[in-house]
């Protein structure tokens, strides 16, 4: 029998991270998907969307500090 870790993701870069050896920053949610957001090791962070009705529209984005820091401006 396998085991799937549920904190195995693929990034939308291709990267695959385990979320459960990250920093949880940010955590949102409603009756329709969560936003969270992660921090790793390295310092780079993933943006964690996840849609309750359909998984496979499920999204991890991967951004380094500079991409932060970026947004922080909009």
């Amino acid at each position: 029998m396998t085991t799937i870790n549920p904190d195995m993701i693929t990034t939308t870069c291709g990267r695959e991270l385990d979320l459960s050896n990250t920093e949880l920053v940010i955590e949102r949610s409603n009756s329709l998907f969560s936003y969270n957001i992660h921090k790793l090791k390295t310092g780079e962070y993933i943006i964690a969307e996840k849609f309750f009705a359909n998984p496979f529209n499920n999204r991890y984005i991967l951004l380094n500090d500079e991409q932060i820091e970026l947004l922080k401006h909009l």
